[in-house]
């Protein structure tokens, strides 16, 4: 689908998934970098990646509605065939990658709660690196 919306030369509809894909990416860096602390034991300094994670999720999810709302959705009220479809292709696309990002930051932050209030052990993640 990359290339043909490339082949068509509309690399400006398709640009803003590239960006907010990029985005979603460090996003899911961050979440596995703080569960990996947290479940290391080390929940004290997770702040350095949850601070980052919390203002990236935020603005990334919210410039991905955006995105759907301003840019995908209006081309599929065209009379042009290709660029409803492209619009449709392109909205159902970043809707998966957003819902996708939301079901692992959830899943870290379940996690996290349970690590942080015992109902896993903390040291369970360290012991099974070494």
């Amino acid at each position: 689908m990359w290339g043909y919306f490339i082949w068509t030369g509309n690399i400006t509809t398709i640009w803003p998934l590239f960006g907010v894909s990029n985005q979603l990416l460090a996003m899911v860096a961050l979440a596995v970098g703080s569960t990996m602390l947290i479940n290391m034991g080390r929940a004290k300094v997770a702040w350095v990646t949850i601070l980052p994670l919390c203002f990236l999720s935020t603005t990334t999810l919210y410039a991905g509605v955006l995105s759907i709302r301003d840019n995908f959705w209006p081309l599929t009220k065209s009379p042009v065939p290709a660029t409803y479809v492209q619009g449709y292709i392109d909205s159902i696309a970043m809707t998966i990658m957003l819902i996708c990002a939301v079901i692992i930051l959830s899943a870290a932050v379940r996690r996290w709660l349970l690590v942080l209030t015992g109902k896993i052990p903390a040291g369970e993640f360290a012991e099974a690196v070494r």
